[in-house]
């Protein structure tokens, strides 16, 4: 019987961590969601200034007057392309120092 109970407990122990483990894992999750869910929000209000600002609408048109259609999405798909390029390095720079400090034991 206390074999049994032994058996029991120790299976119950391991429940509880995997239970602490998965439970600290769905709090990251839940703050990664949270952050792009954030950023996702921003993007709209930003996208609702703009359209509401009759200003901005009639500058918009303006630009794509003066410098052209083809030309504007050139220089767009570059600027883009340039924006994610850097935002990679930036992400690959950070995990790097991140690497770094873990195996420094910083």
């Amino acid at each position: 019987m206390s074999q049994r109970y032994d058996q029991l407990n120790a299976h119950h122990s391991g429940l509880l961590a995997r239970i602490a483990v998965q439970r600290q894992q769905l709090g990251e999750t839940a703050d990664e969601i949270e952050h792009e869910l954030g950023r996702v929000d921003r993007g709209l209000a930003a996208v609702r200034r703009v359209l509401s600002s009759s200003v901005l609408i009639c500058g918009a048109i303006g630009v794509v007057a003066l410098i052209g259609p083809r030309r504007l999405a050139r220089w767009s798909t570059k600027g883009l392309m340039l924006y994610s390029t850097a935002r990679q390095l930036l992400r690959l720079r950070r995990e790097s120092y991140e690497a770094t400090q873990s195996h420094d034991g910083g």
